[in-house]
């Protein structure tokens, strides 16, 4: 009984059912189809593909319709073709995931493929590599030494310094999209001057975001990646300098602190020469800082009046009352969850103190949609 062409996986399986129900031998085979014996021999081994014309010797041969030995092959080529494709994609992921976390850029909505060319083809465009060039990311083993890096976890296994390139490179491709005035320094450090006004005031984050344009400085909200311990970057673009926030900590005080110390490497350490250097900061904790990041530091205190609150105070620690809390925050144009936040870092009261709970606010949807580099 002649079986239907769904019951064989290839032509080449159906070919030997056939010879062995008519006892013939490849030699057989060849002559009464009338084909060379090397053709014969890559019918039944599945290395060429049935043609049409093949399709109508084989029905005048084994009396099976000639579409059914097109339906077999057509499957079976669909069928070898899309195993191929999925190992091409095993192979291309592997050799990307040594630099990339792909997994993770795929569920944050950064990359987007089915298929092993579409991959190559987004990680070209996300590094700007031309299609001349081979797709080898070891390069980044170079960029780590760009990288400097405050941040209390960098000094374990845990850190990734691929991710933290590929998270810096995310935001870069993003500034590449907001348009600025040349960057002008001294306009800068007026704007610096003025940062803590800006806390307390109404629409203040989008306001000083909006100057920062007007002095040629672009800013860049994008969520960390896992084991990064990220909360702000400072680094140049090619049309100027880029300054990049995680939100990790969605807090107004650490949004005010990390703006204001990756402003303060701009200022200090990025437009001298044309750095290459990626500032990388967790800014909320204590760790072995470079030369840098003490000056980073120094100046973000400075423009969040880090000397007054801790003068103010210094009498006061073990009573500090809210009224007071207002009190200063009133007198200096500072947002009282700044004053919170440094007294706080610096032990003075504890984080979980009521007084910080109670002037603790979200940043995240104060930030222009212009600014986000994720959707």
């Amino acid at each position: 009984m002649t079986k239907n062409w769904k019951e064989f996986q290839s032509p080449g399986e159906a070919l030997n059912y056939f010879l062995n129900d008519e006892n013939w031998t490849q030699d057989d085979f060849s002559y009464i189809m009338s084909i060379s014996l090397k053709h014969a021999n890559e019918l039944i081994k599945d290395k060429k593909s049935i043609s049409i014309d093949v399709a109508r010797l084989l029905e005048n041969a084994f009396d099976w319709p000639a579409e059914d030995w097109m339906n077999l092959s057509i499957r079976y080529q669909l069928e070898a073709e899309s195993k191929d494709d999925k190992a091409e994609l095993v192979k291309t992921r592997a050799e990307l995931s040594k630099y990339m976390p792909l997994n993770e850029l795929v569920k944050k909505g950064w990359l987007r493929y089915k298929s092993a060319s579409q991959l190559k083809k987004q990680i070209r465009t996300f590094w700007n590599i031309p299609t001349n060039q081979a797709l080898d990311l070891s390069f980044l083993e170079e960029k780590v030494a760009d990288l400097k890096y405050r941040t209390s976890e960098a000094f374990n296994d845990k850190f990734k310094e691929f991710h933290a390139i590929v998270w810096a490179q995310m935001a870069l491709n993003h500034a590449r999209k907001i348009k600025v005035s040349r960057y002008d320094r001294a306009a800068l450090q007026e704007l610096m001057n003025e940062l803590h006004t800006y806390t307390k005031a109404p629409n203040g984050i989008k306001r000083f975001l909006s100057n920062l344009e007007k002095v040629g400085v672009k800013f860049v909200f994008l969520s960390h990646l896992s084991k990064t311990y990220l909360d702000g970057a400072a680094f140049l673009s090619p049309d100027g300098p880029v300054v990049a926030l995680t939100g990790r900590y969605d807090r107004i005080d650490n949004f005010w602190f990390t703006l204001a110390h990756e402003l303060s490497h701009v200022l200090l350490h990025l437009t001298n020469g044309g750095s290459s250097s990626i500032f990388i900061d967790d800014t909320t904790k204590k760790g072995r800082d470079s030369k840098e990041e003490k000056e980073a530091n120094g100046l973000a205190e400075e423009v969040l009046l880090y000397e007054e609150i801790v003068d103010h105070f210094e009498d006061s620690s073990n009573y500090i009352t809210v009224d007071k809390i207002h009190a200063f925050s009133n007198e200096f144009g500072l947002h009282p969850a700044i004053v919170i936040g440094i007294l706080a870092f610096n032990e003075v009261i504890s984080y979980s103190n009521l007084h910080h709970q109670r002037f603790k606010e979200s940043i995240r949807d104060k930030i222009p949609q212009k600014y986000r580099a994720e959707i």
